[in-house]
């Protein structure tokens, strides 16, 4: 896809907008489709006075039109035509929403800055082909007080306040909200009530050889308990559960009376539960498959199962959803030929290419502000800016260095060596400010060194604060205006350093505004949004004629690099030779992270000619599922989101097992995306709402991050909800037992803690204290039955003091 062969119009920014205008418009053919109207019919929330039939109207919207612009029209009609004009004066169009129906299903078209013919609604229009769609206009509800229960129930098992946008620059954490209900609600639609009641807990895996040696004749004995009686059974391990049942039940036929079940009753009535766990052996899975039955094996122990009633699915209803749903196009631009500004009368244009902006990116440091100045005040201090896309530096430049005091004013713009069309979405504005003093200033400390690049003179300085901004926010669009971000403070000697490695790369500010470094940059304005165009990959004839002229030196030295440790850093010429024979890289699957960190992402021809050549990954995805290699794209490494989705539509083969295995690390890996809603974030939210054990583990990991890390507090937080909202009343209620426990144990932990001098030495004194206030704990506030947090299989209850 080769964008560069043509000569590109100017983008001005808002102060040469009258020059902008001297730009003679003229018409192609081959802008039509953007420049289309579009037959609506709307319902207006008015009534005819005499029918009270709702008021209707029909409207043509230019296709290229925002959301947000149809909504005008629509207001500046239904004033000039409707009946109840006063209505429409009173309310403004931001107190209403507009919905369609598809399916059965009511959808919102949420997205006010997206631009028409983009929207799904007009897409599965033309599929049915409607010539004219229908659009209600819908007045915004407040929330029941329900409704609001529900929500602070979540917060509280959250451990933060997801309405809360007091923090936020954008409305990303109320988008990804409203996003992933569709996901959701496709899971919760599509599970096993049955299954997902009893979560069993089995493998793939085959038998291992030593644990095969310990069964004769491929048969092994159970022990079925009901009420006080038991009866012992042979089965062969290649049995299933409902097998066993059946067996079971056919040599109890005339004895059922002897095991209290009464005589009306079969085996469909009764599921296996394991002696002492809430964990059921039951489906269609051989029972060698289930890891208990390996684990009695193992230990040489005898199987107890116990006769039981099955759970009940009503127990896993989901709270019914307040809002309508959005549909994965929400948030989507068009193509370049849709939102190009070349060849369209300027009047009509509402939204522009990135790929039209030939300027270099440039932004401006107004200054720094700081609650209280560090006790050395004979230092100072100079704003480095780099533009990074996971790991790869873009551009960088920095402000001249200036006395570090309460408050440091610049005031001037940096201009990066990176045009804005070659922006790719994930690139991140990094902000550090940096620290330092002539050469003799001490170097004994915690802090991040770095060589000053000021060529007036050479000293040591340190990094003492960053923060990031994300250049393309969640829908496409170019950052522009003032922003005023509260920087994290980089770790000091003796303080918890935490995963600094991956903070660093956090989009989200400091919540603590009040004690944190705030620093004020601007950004260009446009007269219009700058939206990043979707890429269209053409086909790609020169492929297979530049896998044929490898030379075999050049291909033995590619397969070297290939072998390399992924540990070991590519030089440039490994890089250049990697990218330049990507169509035979391509072929070998282990050579996709390398090749794919050899790719430039600030140049937008080369992105494009990556998608195109990705286009081509049959062999990847045919290839054998290696989680090593797949979780490597899914490192900080990587920031484009068709990569890392790449990545994680291998995942999607993994077992329930193998998941529970890289949970920890699929869920650290949330970290690496650039943005909220990703291709990850929503496979752990579908492999937690389809079993209860990922899902168990899933809130743990998902909750101590929240707690712990406030770099991510946010995008852990809006999945976690998700993730609620979907598991059923059931876990909700366990969960909330369980918190209810980890925090008052806290609670006395940190009590003791606070009268407990030495940190390994305690006295009798705080023993007796610390069992006085368990005991009070036990006979008050602790409930009566509770899952393990570290085991969903077991229940506990009362504390052994």
């Amino acid at each position: 896809m080769e964008l560069g062969d043509y000569e590109q119009p100017v983008v001005m920014r808002e102060e040469n907008k009258r020059r902008r205008r001297r730009m003679k418009p003229h018409c192609t053919s081959s802008n039509l489709s953007s420049m289309e109207l579009i037959s609506i019919e709307f319902i207006l929330p008015t009534s005819n006075k005499h029918t009270k039939v709702p008021e209707m109207m029909l409207l043509e919207i230019a296709g290229n039109c925002t959301v947000e612009q149809m909504k005008a029209q629509i207001w500046m009609r239904a004033i000039e035509m409707s009946q109840t004009t006063d209505f429409y004066h009173t309310f403004t169009p931001d107190q209403f929403i507009l919905q369609y129906q598809k399916k059965g299903q009511w959808y919102e078209i949420y997205d006010k800055h997206q631009v028409l013919q983009t929207l799904d609604c007009i897409l599965y229009w033309k599929v049915l082909q409607k010539k004219v769609g229908k659009i209600y206009v819908v007045q915004k509800q407040k929330p029941s007080e329900e409704v609001q229960e529900f929500q602070r129930q979540l917060n509280d098992l959250i451990g933060y306040d997801v309405t809360d946008v007091s923090n936020v620059h954008d409305d990303e954490l109320e988008f990804t909200r409203r996003r992933l209900v569709t996901p959701r609600m496709i899971e919760v639609a599509c599970r096993d009530p049955k299954l997902y009641a009893m979560h069993p807990w089995t493998t793939s895996k085959p038998l291992p050889e030593y644990l095969f040696k310990k069964i004769t004749n491929n048969n092994i004995f159970i022990i079925i308990h009901r009420g006080t009686t038991s009866q012992k059974i042979k089965v062969s391990i290649d049995d299933t559960p409902d097998m066993i049942l059946h067996s079971f039940f056919t040599k109890m036929a005339k004895k059922k009376s002897l095991m209290d079940i009464p005589e009306d009753h079969s085996e469909l009535d009764f599921v296996l539960r394991i002696c002492g766990r809430d964990e059921y052996i039951t489906g269609e899975t051989p029972i060698k498959d289930f890891h208990w039955i390996r684990q009695c094996l193992k230990n040489g122990e005898e199987i107890h199962l116990v006769l039981d009633n099955p759970p009940d699915p009503s127990e896993d209803e989901v709270q019914k959803e307040e809002w309508p749903l959005v549909d994965d196009c929400t948030g989507v631009t068009g193509y370049h030929e849709q939102l190009t500004i070349d060849g369209k009368d300027h009047e009509k244009v509402f939204t522009i290419s990135l790929w039209d902006c030939n300027r270099k990116f440039r932004v401006k440091i107004i200054g720094i502000d700081i609650p209280v100045l560090p006790r050395n005040t004979d230092l100072t201090v100079f704003v480095e800016a780099n533009i990074q896309h996971g790991q790869q530096l873009l551009s960088q430049r920095r402000t001249s260095s200036k006395p570090f005091t309460e408050e440091v004013l610049w005031n001037i713009w940096l201009e990066f060596d990176i045009k804005i069309k070659d922006l790719p979405k994930g690139a991140l504005l990094n902000l550090q400010i940096y620290c330092g003093k002539a050469q003799g200033l001490s170097t004994k400390t915690n802090l991040q060194s770095h060589e000053s690049p000021n060529s007036d003179s050479k000293c040591k300085t340190q990094l003492l604060y960053y923060v990031n901004l994300l250049l393309i926010d969640h829908r496409f669009l170019l950052r522009s205006g003032e922003y005023v971000l509260h920087m994290w403070k980089i770790p000091g000697k003796g303080e918890e350093q935490g995963s600094i490695n991956a903070d660093k790369l956090t989009s989200a500010t400091n919540p603590d505004k009040e004690n944190s470094m705030a620093i004020s940059i601007v950004l260009d304005k446009y007269c219009h949004p700058i939206a990043l165009p979707k890429h269209r990959i053409p086909s790609d004839p020169q492929g297979d004629r530049t896998r044929a002229e490898m030379p075999n030196q050049l291909r033995k030295q590619l397969e070297e690099i290939i072998a390399t440790d992924p540990l070991n850093p590519l030089s440039p010429e490994d890089k250049e030779l990697l990218w330049h024979f990507r169509y035979e890289s391509i072929k070998h699957p282990k050579a996709y992270p390398k090749l794919l960190s050899s790719v430039k992402w600030g140049q937008q021809e080369i992105v494009a000619k990556t998608y195109q050549l990705l286009a081509k990954k049959e062999v990847w995805d045919q290839s054998t599922l290696d989680v090593g290699l797949t979780m490597q794209l899914l490192d900080c490494n990587f920031s484009d989101e068709n990569v890392r989705a790449m990545a994680v539509q291998k995942l999607e083969s993994l077992e329930d097992d193998d998941v529970l295995h890289y949970l920890l690390q699929l869920v650290q890996a949330v970290k690496f995306e650039p943005y909220h809603d990703s291709a990850l974030a929503r496979f752990l939210l579908k492999r937690g709402l389809r079993n209860k054990r990922i899902g168990h583990f899933l809130f743990w990991f998902l909750r101590s991050e929240i707690a712990q890390s406030m770099h991510y507090q946010q995008r852990f937080a809006v999945i976690l909800e998700a993730y609620l909202r979907g598991c059923g009343k059931a876990m909700l209620h366990d969960f909330m037992k369980q918190v209810q426990v980890i925090e008052l144990l806290h609670k006395v932990t940190m009590e003791i803690k606070s009268v407990s001098a030495e940190k390994y030495d305690v006295t009798s004194q705080v023993i007796a204290q610390l069992r006085q206030k368990l005991e009070k704990l036990q006979s008050s506030k602790l409930p009566e039955s509770f899952r393990v947090p570290y085991d969903p299989g077991l229940r506990a209850g009362a504390l052994v003091v």
